[in-house]
Parts: C-alpha cells; sequence; structure tokens
C-alpha cells in the first residue's frame, strides 16, 4: 500500500540524491589530488526519462492483452568519469566552486523530495485513520 507511484518516484529522487552528495563528496575531498578526475551523476536526467510514459500496445480485439501506460526504469543512475578535461597543470580537474554549489543544490533538492514524502505519507496516513485523530 505504501508503495504507490509517487512515493516510489519520490524514494528514486532521495537514492539517486544521496548518490549525487556522495560523489560532490568525493570530488571535493580530491580537489588537491594531482592526477584527480572529477565524476558526474546523470540520476536527473534518467529520471525525467522515466516519466515519459510508454506507449500502449494498440488492441483490435477484446482477447488481446491490454497494455498500459507505465512509467521506464528510473534506476539507471549514471557515475561517469570526466577525463578529457585538466584544470590545472597537475592534471586535477574539481572546480571547487562547482563542487560547493552542486553539493548545496543537491541539499536542497534531498530536502524537499524528503518533505514531499512526508507530505505523501501524512496523507496515506490520513486516508487511512478516516480523518479521525
Amino acid at each position: 500500500m505504501l508503495k504507490t507511484p509517487t512515493v516510489n518516484l519520490l524514494e528514486k529522487s532521495m537514492d539517486g540524491s544521496a548518490i549525487q552528495h556522495a560523489v560532490s563528496s568525493n570530488n571535493i575531498a580530491n580537489v588537491n589530488t594531482p592526477g584527480f578526475k572529477k565524476s558526474m551523476v546523470s540520476f536527473r536526467d534518467e529520471l525525467e526519462k522515466s516519466l515519459q510514459p510508454v506507449k500502449a500496445l494498440k488492441t483490435t480485439r477484446h482477447k488481446h492483452l491490454q497494455g498500459k501506460n507505465s512509467m521506464g526504469d528510473p534506476d539507471r543512475i549514471k557515475v561517469t568519469r570526466v577525463t578529457n578535461t585538466s584544470l590545472r597543470n597537475d592534471g586535477n580537474n574539481v572546480d571547487i566552486d562547482m563542487e560547493l554549489v552542486a553539493l548545496a543544490e543537491n541539499n536542497l533538492y534531498f530536502n524537499s523530495m524528503a518533505q514531499l514524502l512526508s507530505s505523501q505519507l501524512a496523507l496515506l496516513r490520513h486516508s487511512i485513520s478516516e480523518g479521525r485523530r
């Protein structure tokens, strides 16, 4: 009952945000490591792709299986290493300012998803108790 599509989507968003936080933290921790190449996470792009409805099958007879619109798979979180750039002479390509901005943005994103999840669960709790406290 708790695995509604909205709750599932919020859960996947928070999982991706947690991975983004770990990757950004690793990039920041290695800002002074010579030759270190930063990593990037593309979970928001994959999440947006998963929200595009899958086309339903066309049925011409009543005995055909009914296709339905469903979301794609938002579990495809890609972590890629950026190796084709270099910010400094030692080969490191981590820009500390950009990483700190990305970390702050990700923090706001995670907190907003947590707040939305909390409100969804509150709605479920309210409907289970039939509006009584």
